[in-house]
């Protein structure tokens, strides 16, 4: 069982400016940034991202205050993978925005700003059951429950239901954009669109197709299935308990 610390239960976002100044001065006030290239990629845990993206959706936090908090902590600790990391990521972030102000209307397109239109799946069950996280892909299934009751999803649980549903389920990436949109705590138009555009091979990517093999992922980031069973009920426990606030 994840332990209290790392259970997803605890992730309680509290608008407004104030709480994003506490966050941002309490995580650049710590060794996180540090261990953030480490754990970035893990499924779950407060400590495992930075946490920054709800503030910064909702405009409580500017990416320079994030940035500059970067380099006052990098002044004080040092340069090192992770915090170049986390800057990396806030000009992914940058890139998205001018990517959905330059490309308009084509971030909403099913071809994006590819020329060739695909014939993508509009099964309303096959998706139904992706959104309720019965897709029989048990990583996803854990992934979307997360989604579903707390409104946050990591990073890499998003490529991975994302990866899901336009390459195994076959349906329309851009249901599951809106379902993001609907659901995300964190949701920004720009990074949202622009990722799932990403996955779909429909965006700015050279690549056709970015396919992530669900068991290789699933025995990298969750070998002792500690996420699945916590999220897909295998313990038995009242999921009511587990929202999130």
């Amino acid at each position: 069982m994840l332990s209290e610390v790392n259970a997803s239960i605890f992730y309680q976002f509290n608008g407004g400016e104030a709480q994003a100044k506490a966050h941002l001065e309490s995580y650049f006030g710590s060794q996180r940034p540090q261990t953030y290239k480490l754990v970035r990629n893990e499924l779950d845990g407060w400590d495992n991202s930075t946490k920054m993206s709800p503030w910064l959706a909702l405009g409580n936090l500017s990416p320079r205050q994030v940035w500059y908090e970067v380099n006052k902590h990098e002044a004080l600790h040092g340069e090192n993978d992770s915090t170049y990391w986390i800057k990396f990521e806030l000009l992914w972030r940058e890139f998205f925005h001018w990517y959905a102000h330059w490309h308009g209307r084509d971030l909403f397109k099913s071809s994006g700003l590819k020329e060739n239109e695909r014939d993508w799946g509009q099964d309303e069950r096959v998706f139904e059951n992706w959104c309720s996280g019965n897709t029989g892909y048990d990583i996803v299934d854990a992934c979307m429950n997360q989604l579903n009751h707390t409104g946050f999803m990591s990073n890499r649980g998003r490529q991975l239901v994302a990866s899901c549903l336009i390459h195994e389920l076959g349906l329309d990436w851009r249901l599951g954009a809106l379902y993001f949109e609907h659901n995300l705590i964190d949701y920004d138009l720009g990074s949202n669109w622009g990722n799932w555009q990403y996955i779909a091979g429909v965006g700015a990517d050279a690549k056709p197709v970015r396919r992530f093999d669900l068991e290789k992922q699933t025995q990298m980031y969750d070998p002792e299935r500690e996420f699945i069973d916590f999220w897909t009920g295998s313990d038995d426990l009242d999921r009511e308990e587990r929202k999130c606030g």
